[in-house]
């Protein structure tokens, strides 16, 4: 159970905060710190680097979809004594008034925060941006200190080290400008951590990055700068966890290379109230198990490997056995995809998927659907909250979708959007990732 916490929040995204905090983890783990981590928001790509890391199964800490007593008690029932937080885009970005930003949770949770400062483009300004920042923390956070990035020379460091320590300011260290302390990208964001391990590169760009953090920041001060995690109020009940309810007792779950995307605080908590996850992977032709009573296929990236999901004959058969049987199917985005009839790829190539919704997407027409959605089921879904909070992020479009619509939707500011999702029967799914 974690006891202490810190977040390394960042100015905006790419300012090195991953690196930093994957450094920092696995740096910790070798000298073997006793520690776990968390992803502030709904991102899933990075809860996988995380995990990696350290070890240990991360989890997301989403201030705009979880309420604070669901915070505290995911953050101080993390598996290790000490939880590092990697923030999220710039620390107080969020929807309407910073609601989800990095900054939130860090007054949530009574958590101090490392402000990791790209600093290729100045000096001394970087010690004014960091005090003012701290000014506008929220009550329950502070600023626990800074790691410079990108530093170009001594020279350059002891200018803003000077800077910041005139304003009181602890700075842990200082990371040169490397080209080779990069993680691979691609239209979602980093590459999955799989697909690097499958490739062989994912420990030695998690070693690099801890060689690196090892050498230049001080790792003892920036652990040392981890405080207590505010207590959980109220009674601990259900609703702390997840507000899902497990939608089977037996729940086949694909999961592989094409299907990774998922949130562990959901998974844990079905299991917690009984139910058994029983992986299959399509991509290796796996049917989901017969004995099934719900089956969930979560998002991914099926784009990348739409021969062999053409190919998987038993994987297919085995979902429409399971809606022949009203076995009820749930698919998210990637997973949503695989349950329509068509995916068609970037070149205008059609690929035949299982067919149990009369859904095609397209990844010849791109555009960015990016950001939180409240649904409203249209029909009644046992296992599913009303209001749901959820996260929707594709570059696809539906260019073909029949039948009943699944949820009514608004955006993180309450203003409608049209209906999303498909149901079919027992079988159903939507672009959004379900949070809570």
């Amino acid at each position: 159970m974690a006891r202490r916490g810190l977040i390394i929040a960042g100015l905006s995204s790419g300012s090195g905060k991953t690196t930093v905090t994957l450094g920092l983890l696995r740096a910790l783990q070798r000298k073997g710190h006793d520690v776990s981590a968390a992803k502030s928001g709904p991102d899933y790509i990075d809860t996988a680097f995380l995990t990696a890391a350290c070890g240990r199964a991360a989890i997301n800490l989403d201030s705009f979809a979880m309420n604070a007593s669901m915070l505290g008690h995911l953050a101080r029932n993390s598996a290790a004594e000490t939880l590092i937080i990697e923030g999220a885009m710039g620390l107080f970005d969020g929807t309407d008034g910073e609601r989800g930003s990095s900054a939130q949770l860090s007054g949530i949770l009574g958590l101090g925060v490392v402000l990791v400062i790209d600093a290729r483009h100045q000096a001394q300004t970087a010690a004014a941006i960091a005090a003012g920042l701290a000014n506008q923390l929220p009550n329950g956070a502070h600023l626990a200190g800074v790691v410079l990035n990108q530093i170009a020379s001594p020279r350059h460091f002891a200018l803003i080290n000077a800077a910041l320590a005139a304003r009181k300011i602890p700075c842990f260290g200082a990371i040169p400008i490397s080209p080779d302390l990069t993680i691979p990208s691609r239209h979602l964001g980093l590459v999955q951590s799989a697909d690097l391990a499958a490739a062989g590169t994912l420990e030695v760009i998690l070693d690099a990055a801890a060689d690196c953090i090892d050498q230049h920041l001080d790792i003892t001060a920036l652990l040392a700068a981890a405080n207590t995690i505010t207590p959980v109020t109220g009674n601990d009940t259900g609703k702390q966890q997840c507000s899902i309810s497990p939608p089977g007792q037996r729940i086949a779950m694909a999961h592989d290379a094409a299907f990774g995307f998922h949130y562990a605080h959901m998974l844990s908590y079905w299991q917690g109230r009984g139910a058994e996850i029983i992986p299959f992977s399509p991509l290796n032709d796996e049917a989901p198990s017969a004995d099934a009573d719900f089956v969930f296929l979560p998002g991914g990236y099926p784009e990348l490997h739409l021969p062999t999901l053409v190919a998987a004959k038993k994987c297919k058969a085995g979902l429409n056995a399971h809606a022949k049987r009203n076995i009820p199917i749930y698919g998210e985005c990637g997973g949503y995809m695989m349950l329509g009839e068509r995916i068609i790829d970037a070149h205008g190539n059609a690929f035949q998927m299982s067919g149990l919704l009369a859904l095609e997407t397209s990844f010849a027409i791109r555009k960015l659907h990016l950001g939180y959605r409240l649904l409203t089921p249209l029909t009644p879904v046992p296992w599913l909250s009303d209001p749901i909070i959820a996260h929707e992020f594709h570059y696809t479009q539906a260019t073909m979708a029949s039948g009943d619509p699944l949820f009514t939707a608004t955006d993180a500011g309450g203003n409608a959007l049209a209906d999303i999702g498909l149901a079919n029967g027992s079988v159903a799914g939507s672009y959004a990732h379900i949070i809570t």
